[in-house]
């Protein structure tokens, strides 16, 4: 699934092709991803009307105009490909936004997890009104996030991925900042002390800024608009690498299952 620094790669080179340009024409091909999409909505607040910003929630993108937001997020598989017609139009091609001449963007879902909104002037939509802290945000502080996590018994991974409390992290940069900051992944979320959450704040930001710079973690469904990956995954230090020697210590790294999901640590770099 894309995470957050795929999401940024996109916003920053979407942002360039389409702010103050209006959208001409928007074709769908299916009424609903995962939800439905709301035609009526997206043709009235996005034809002929300029897009002044692309903003990020968490791994929400929005398409702001003077009606509102198109509220966008690529699922498990989704992408966005620029190109200069209607055509080659690809198997999974769900949307396609014409801007302008030689300007098409192209949203292509296999999966169909992923969705497209539309929020009203008001900025309120049930989507995105209940997201959690933005790990670069100025309000998550390591005193808002401990006095956030006081009374939770949840592992403190499970608890920087679910997205009421912190939005944008995902299992890999879960895994890395964890890691960087020296935190068990297994530890109770309300047992992080204040000096802890300053340094996974710290650690995460940082992971999370390498990735961008550096074009987002490749996932075998994610793209840039241009059709390159993404390629920071050279640079992971434990998401992934079972049994490989870690690079702080060289002991191997060990994997555990947490919902469902792996998680990637040092068992003597991230003591309990």
């Amino acid at each position: 699934m894309p995470e957050l620094p795929e999401v940024e790669t996109l916003r920053r080179a979407l942002l360039p092709i389409v702010k103050n340009k209006a959208c001409s024409e928007v074709i769908l091909f299916r009424k609903a991803l995962r939800f439905p999409i709301p035609r009526e909505s997206l043709v009235k607040g996005l034809i002929n009307h300029k897009v002044a910003d692309i903003t990020r929630k968490g791994k929400y993108l929005l398409f702001q105009t003077t009606e509102g937001s198109m509220l966008l997020h690529l699922g498990m598989s989704g992408r966005i490909v620029l190109q200069q017609t209607f055509e080659p139009r690809e198997k999974h091609t769900h949307v396609i936004f014409k801007f302008s001449t030689k300007t098409y963007l192209h949203y292509i879902d296999p999966r169909r997890f992923g969705s497209i909104s539309w929020v009203p002037k008001s900025g309120r939509h049930p989507l995105i009104d209940n997201l959690g802290y933005d790990p670069f945000s100025l309000d998550m502080t390591a005193k808002t996030m401990k006095v956030l996590a006081r009374k939770s018994r949840a592992p403190i991974k499970s608890f920087i991925m679910n997205s009421q409390k912190v939005t944008g992290v995902g299992n890999i940069y879960a895994c890395e900042s964890l890691f960087h900051a020296g935190i068990r992944p297994t530890k109770q979320a309300g047992k992080i002390t204040l000096l802890q959450w300053e340094k996974w704040i710290e650690c995460v930001q940082d992971v999370l800024n390498k990735s961008i710079a550096s074009g987002g973690t490749t996932l075998r469904d994610f793209f840039n608009p241009n059709g390159s990956q993404g390629y920071y995954s050279v640079s992971l230090s434990v998401y992934s690498k079972e049994g490989q020697p870690c690079p702080k210590c060289s002991h191997p790294i060990s994997r555990l299952f947490q919902t469902g999901r792996s998680t990637y640590f040092c068992k003597y770099c991230q003591p309990l």
